[in-house]
C-alpha cells in the first residue's frame, strides 16, 4: 500500500530569514489528500519536497511507491511519453476513453488548448502506473467539461492522491482528507492542521474548533480575573487582621485589651484566611497552566471594514442585440438586471463569456459612469500594477488605512505586496483591485472570473465581503461554490459552430 510519512520536517529558501516548516509531520494515506491554505503559505514546497524535487533541511519523508508530480503549467511530452501515448492496451484505451484523447492531438501539442493539455498531463501520469500522483492546480482555466472529465478519470485512481487546488467543489467531490497550511504570523514556520474531511467541511469544522478555544479561552481568562480579585480581596483581610491582632499601639498595663488580641490570635481567623489564599494561588496556577498550553487564536474578521456597496435606483436594461468577434457572432436577448439581482453567466470555454460580460460593463458604466460600478476583468496587462498601485496611493492614510484592514481580511499585506521586488503577483493584484473596486462604493459589481490565481481562504472572504449589502452582482465564474452562494440567477451561451446564444434563466 503506498503512503507518505512526514517525520520532524524543517526546510527554508536560502532567501527567507525564517523557516517555512520547522519540525513538521504528517502523514499521508491512501485515497485523495487535498492541500489548503492562503497563497504562498507552502502547498506546493511541500509538495516538491515530498516529490523529491527540493531537499529538506532536517527531518525525513518516507514514501512508499512510486511518485508522478503534475506541476500548474505541464511539461513539454518527452521522448519516453510516446510508449504510452501510442499504447493500445485494452488498459491505456479505456483511460484516452475517459479523458477523451485521440492520436491525432499528439501531433499538435502546440496548438492544444489548456484543457486538453491538462488531460494529455493526467494520463502520461496515470499511465506509468504511479503510486502517488501530485496534482497542482490541475483545474485552472477548465470549463465544467473539462473538469468532469478529469473528475472522471481521477476518481478510478487508487493509490495516494495530493491534490493542490483553489477550486472548492472540485475538491470537495474528490478529496476525503484535508491538511489546511497555517501560517500564525509567529515566525515559527507553517503549521498543519489535517482533518478527515472534504474541503469545506474541513475550514467549516476549523473555524468552528478556533471558536471554542477562544471562547475556553475567554472562560478561563474570566475566571483567573475573578479568583484574583478574590485573592487581593483575601489579602487586604489579613492586612487588616493582622492590623487588628498588633500589640503596638496597646498599653502593656491595658490586660483587658492584651487578652481579646491573644484570644483572636487563638481563635485561628488569620490562619484560615492564609490557608484559603493558598487555595485561591493554586488554583490560579493551574488556570494559567491551562491557558498558555492552549495557545493562542485570533479569528479573521469577516466582511468589509465599511459599508462599501451602494443601491441601484433602476434596472440595467440592454436591448436585444449581436456581439460580434471576428468571424464568431453572439446574440443575445433583451437583458435586465434589477437592483439587487445577482446573476452568473455560465457556458463552456470559448463560448464568449468574457465577451458578453465586457458588453455588459460598458453599458453599465455608460449608464451609471465609473464610480457606481466596479468591474474586475478576468486577466491584467503589463501596466495594470502601474495603475492599481496608483490608484491606492491616491487615497489619503485613513482611506489607504480602510484599505490594508479589507486586504488582511483577503490574506494580503499590503507592506510586503509593494515591497516584492518581483512585483505583484496576478493574486496581489486581483486582491487589490477588488478592495479597491469596491472601496469607492459602486452599486453594482462586474467580475469576469474573479477567483483565478486566489487561494481558497482569499475566495471565502470575497464570497462574505460580497454576500453583504444590496449590491448588484453579475458573475462570470468556473468557481461553482462561490456561484450558487451568490448567484439566485443565470444566463448560460452556448455554441455551435461560429454562433452563440445567451440564454436567460431570471
Amino acid at each position: 500500500m503506498s503512503g507518505i510519512i512526514i517525520s520532524s520536517l524543517s526546510f527554508s529558501y536560502p532567501q527567507q530569514a525564517l523557516p517555512l516548516f520547522s519540525s513538521v509531520s504528517l502523514s499521508i494515506g491512501n485515497g485523495w489528500t487535498g492541500f489548503a491554505g492562503s497563497n504562498g503559505c507552502g502547498k506546493t514546497t511541500l509538495a516538491l519536497l515530498i516529490a523529491g524535487k527540493l531537499c529538506p533541511d532536517s527531518g525525513s519523508i518516507r514514501v512508499n511507491g512510486r511518485i508522478s508530480y503534475c506541476p500548474q503549467i505541464p511539461e513539454e511530452i518527452s521522448v519516453d511519453d510516446y510508449q504510452y501515448l501510442y499504447d493500445y492496451s485494452a488498459d491505456s484505451m479505456a483511460l484516452k476513453r475517459i479523458l477523451r484523447l485521440s492520436d491525432e492531438m499528439y501531433e499538435r501539442t502546440e496548438t492544444l488548448s489548456g484543457g486538453e493539455k491538462k488531460r494529455l498531463q493526467l494520463f502520461l501520469a496515470l499511465s506509468s502506473h504511479t503510486d502517488i500522483l501530485i496534482l497542482d492546480e490541475p483545474t485552472n482555466h477548465l470549463d465544467e467539461r473539462n473538469k468532469e472529465i478529469l473528475l472522471d478519470a481521477l476518481r478510478s485512481f487508487r493509490g495516494t492522491g495530493i491534490l493542490i487546488s483553489h477550486d472548492r467543489s472540485f475538491m470537495d467531490r474528490l478529496t476525503e482528507r484535508t491538511v489546511i497550511f497555517i501560517d500564525d504570523g509567529h515566525g515559527d514556520g507553517i503549521r498543519l492542521i489535517s482533518y478527515p474531511l472534504s474541503v469545506s467541511a474541513a475550514f467549516a469544522q476549523k473555524t468552528s474548533d478556533e471558536r471554542t478555544l477562544l471562547n475556553t479561552r475567554k472562560q478561563l481568562e474570566n475566571s483567573i480575573s475573578g479568583l484574583k480579585r478574590l485573592r487581593q480581596d483575601i489579602d487586604e483581610d489579613i492586612q487588616g487582621s493582622g492590623n487588628r491582632l498588633s500589640k503596638k499601639n496597646i498599653s502593656p498595663k491595658d490586660h483587658d485589651a492584651q487578652g481579646r488580641i491573644d484570644a483572636a490570635r487563638l481563635s485561628g481567623k488569620d490562619r484560615r484566611a492564609g490557608d484559603k489564599r493558598k487555595v485561591v494561588s493554586g488554583k490560579i496556577s493551574g488556570l494559567e497552566d491551562k491557558l498558555s498550553k492552549l495557545g493562542d487564536v485570533h479569528l479573521r474578521k469577516e466582511g468589509l471594514s465599511t459599508r462599501s456597496f451602494s443601491s441601484l435606483y433602476s434596472t440595467l436594461s440592454i436591448p436585444a442585440g449581436t456581439i460580434q468577434a471576428g468571424s464568431y457572432r453572439l446574440d443575445y436577448p433583451a437583458l435586465g438586471f434589477p437592483p439587487g439581482s445577482r446573476t452568473a453567466i455560465c457556458g463552456d470555454n470559448g463560448t464568449g463569456k468574457s465577451l458578453l460580460v465586457s458588453f455588459i460593463a460598458e453599458s453599465a458604466i455608460g449608464k451609471w459612469g465609473n464610480d457606481k460600478v466596479a468591474f474586475l476583468r478576468q486577466e491584467y496587462t503589463d501596466g495594470d500594477r502601474e495603475e492599481i498601485i496608483r490608484r491606492y496611493m491616491d487615497f489619503d492614510d485613513d482611506g489607504r488605512g480602510r484599505i490594508n484592514s479589507d486586504l488582511y481580511r483577503l490574506g494580503a499585506d499590503i507592506s510586503s505586496m509593494l515591497e516584492s521586488e518581483e512585483g505583484l503577483s496576478p493574486g496581489e493584484m486581483r486582491k487589490l483591485d477588488f478592495i479597491l473596486s469596491v472601496s469607492s462604493h459602486p452599486g453594482i459589481v462586474i467580475m469576469d472570473e474573479p477567483t483565478n490565481h486566489l487561494d481558497i481562504t482569499s475566495v471565502m472572504a470575497m464570497e462574505e465581503m460580497l454576500g453583504s449589502g444590496n449590491v448588484t452582482l453579475i458573475l462570470v465564474t468556473h468557481d461553482i461554490v462561490l456561484r450558487d452562494k451568490l448567484c439566485t440567477s443565470s444566463i448560460t451561451i452556448e455554441r455551435n459552430g461560429c454562433t452563440g446564444k445567451a440564454i436567460p434563466d431570471y
